[in-house]
């Protein structure tokens, strides 16, 4: 990739990623239909956002990482990113099946506790990632190995998150008592 190349595409995730922390914040302060629209429309562009940060690194893989290339480095760099993708379209997918049940508040208290818990998480990776990004370095050496063990450590973390929400979902919804008068 040519500099001007690797800067306009730089600019795009950077921009993407911006735009899902503004999507997550208007989201968190929200209620109703906004917040779920907001949460739907920052996970999709934070999952286009860490797809274009997947391809770059791995068209670069061989000038960053050289001679060190294995398949254990190769996993070690990758397994985060895809790890929040899982989760990010999983949490993706229980907002669209659920949406009903979440609009009519006939869930659990619990699922608002967790999903901002996963919101909140998920800001704090997204800034991970966009001050590693911000760095001279990540378009020579790519991700440290810190920020990539941070990424990873806040991805299982949101991914324990998807799972209790998922958990919560399925298992634990009601009607709040909003039908009890209509016998």
């Amino acid at each position: 990739m040519t500099i001007e190349t690797f800067e306009l595409y730089s600019s795009v995730y950077k921009g993407f990623i911006t735009t899902s922390i503004i999507l997550f914040i208007i989201g968190v302060t929200g209620s109703g239909v906004t917040t779920l629209n907001c949460y739907q429309a920052g996970y999709v562009i934070f999952g286009i956002a860490i797809m274009l940060i997947l391809i770059r690194l791995l068209n670069n893989f061989e000038t960053i990482y050289k001679n060190s290339a294995s398949l254990g480095k190769t996993i070690f760099i990758i397994s985060p990113f895809i790890l929040t993708l899982i989760s990010i379209f999983g949490l993706l997918f229980l907002n669209v099946k659920y949406r009903d049940l979440i609009l009519n508040e006939d869930v659990s208290d619990g699922y608002y506790s967790f999903s901002k818990t996963a919101i909140i998480l998920l800001l704090v990776q997204l800034g991970i990632i966009n001050v590693s990004m911000g760095d001279d370095s990540f378009a020579e050496k790519g991700f440290s190995g810190v920020t990539n063990t941070s990424v990873l450590l806040v991805g299982i973390l949101i991914l324990i998150c998807t799972n209790i929400i998922r958990s919560i979902l399925k298992y634990f919804t009601t009607d709040g008592y909003k039908n009890i008068f209509k016998i």
